[in-house]
This record gives C-alpha cells, structure tokens and sequence, in this order.
C-alpha cells in the first residue's frame, strides 16, 4: 500500500490547498500522513478538515526530519512519497509516481516540476530563466518539491540524519538513471516574490549542500562526479539568455559568500524552517 508523507511546520496558509489536490484522483488504498512538527498556527487543525482520508501525527520538535522519522515509524508501507506541504500535485499524477516505483527493478522516481513565477519581480524572472536553463537535464538535477522511493531504493540509507537538505541527501544516493523521471506528473513549485526572498531561500539550500559535502564527503563526492559539470551546462545554455548571466551571477556570488559566512558560524538556527514570506 503506498504512503504519502507531508511534514508540516506552520502552513496552515497553504496545507488545505496541497492536500484538495493530493485527494484529487488518489488511490483508495494510498495513506496520506501529514507530520506537523513545532506548529504555533492552525496546521494540524486545517489537516485533520480531511479526516478520515487525511491522518494527522503531531510532535513538539520544530524539525522537518524529526517529522520524517516520526512518519516513517507511523507508515511505514511502500511505495513511499514524501511531499513537502506547500507542493500542490494532484492525487492521479501521485498515482502516476507510484505506478513507476512499482516496476521492477524500481528504486526511485521524481516529477517534471513546473515552477509558478506568479507575483515574481523582474529580478527574480531572470534568474530562473537561466537557473532552469543550467539545471534539470538529468533525473535528480532539480528537487520538485518531493521525491519518491520504492522499498529497495530506501534501504540505500538508515534513518534520516539530521541535516537541512533531506532532499539532496536522499537524491544523492543515486546515480541519474536509477531516478525514474515521470514526465506526465507535474509538481508546482511556487517561486519566491522579491529578490530578498530568493535569496534567504537559495541561501539556506547552499547551506545544505555546503553541509552535505562536509559530513558526507564520499556520498556527496559520487553525487557531484555523475552529474553534469558547469561548463557543459553553460554550453547548453541558449543565446538569448546570456545577457541574463551577469545579473545570475552576481545573485549566485552574493547566495553563495552568505551560505558560506553562515555555515562557518553555525548556530542553534542551523535547522531552522525557510519559507518564501510573501503572501500568494
């Protein structure tokens, strides 16, 4: 029986409309888990609107792995779909995932991810213009706000470590061919609005990868060699980008000396939630 995992921490903005669509042409016999974790807001509240079909767990730890690990424990069946809780995909496209992960020889699968720049500035338009340019020409490249593993491909690791990039984690555990992309599941992935936003945002996901390559060396060495390098991205990019890599460059300069400066002074906050702070 299949299992969707959603931890949760104060979304109860955006929880309702994920799991509408979830519920949207889901298997009967798929569990759905929402995992809130440190919630001050009405999260648990908006999620248990969809009970039976909906199971709630609440844990005091503000901690999207604690979250993870606790649902694991609570549903443990297979194939397993673990969703953050601001991702809206529909329950026939989950089904699509599923159905993928259940050939085999099957280890892990992921979407096509459709990113929404609705109410994003100019500034922000332009950089992923070239960001998605460079990335997501091979499985794993680009996280859309989920991924997805049969029975085998999760006993590639033990339980979650405590780490910021659950995601990059997990996806590094495998090589590009051994992700299933489903290309007729689609992911949305809202943009943040204003450039500070993208900033905090990109800035907390270098921190994982900069902490990724720290404590685990080996695994994020092997993840770096199977993947494409820079410059063969850079030639892939189209022309009428270019003029759009100045700008790209900088954000990424001034992402990259923040993330660095944060991660050398690791602090209490090191695991803190990030959110896109503009209201949709």
């Amino acid at each position: 029986m299949p299992s969707i995992l959603i931890p949760a921490h104060d979304e109860e903005r955006v929880v309702g409309a994920t799991l509408a669509a979830v519920l949207d042409g889901l298997g009967a016999d798929v569990e759905v888990l929402v995992a809130c974790n440190g919630c001050r807001d009405r999260t648990a509240e908006v999620a248990r609107r969809f009970a039976p079909r909906v199971e709630v767990l609440e844990i005091a730890t503000a901690s999207k792995v604690a979250a993870l690990n606790a649902a694991e424990a609570r549903a443990p069946s297979f194939p397993r779909i673990y969703l953050d809780a601001d991702i809206p995909i529909r329950g026939e496209h989950l089904m699509q995932i599923t159905a993928a992960l259940e050939q085999p020889g099957a280890l892990a699968a992921e979407p096509r991810a459709r990113f929404d720049l609705t109410g994003a500035s100019a500034l922000v338009r332009a950089y992923y213009a070239v960001w998605r340019a460079l990335h997501g020409s091979a499985p794993g490249d680009v996280g859309g706000g989920l991924y997805a593993l049969s029975a085998a491909g999760r006993a590639r690791f033990g339980e979650f470590p405590d780490v910021i990039a659950d995601d990059g984690y997990v996806r590094a555990h495998f090589l590009p061919g051994e992700i299933r992309h489903v290309e007729s599941a689609e992911s949305v992935v809202r943009t943040p609005r204003t450039v500070s936003d993208l900033v905090r945002i990109k800035t907390r996901s270098k921190r994982g990868a900069l902490e990724l390559a720290r404590r685990f060396p080996e695994l994020w060495a092997n993840k770096r060699r199977a993947g494409p390098r820079l410059r063969q991205k850079l030639a892939r990019l189209p022309l009428r980008l270019w003029p759009l890599v100045p700008l790209y460059v900088l954000l990424q300069g001034w992402i990259q000396r923040r993330a660095r400066r944060q991660d050398r002074a690791r602090g209490d906050d090191a695991f803190r939630w990030e959110r896109d702070r503009s209201t949709r």
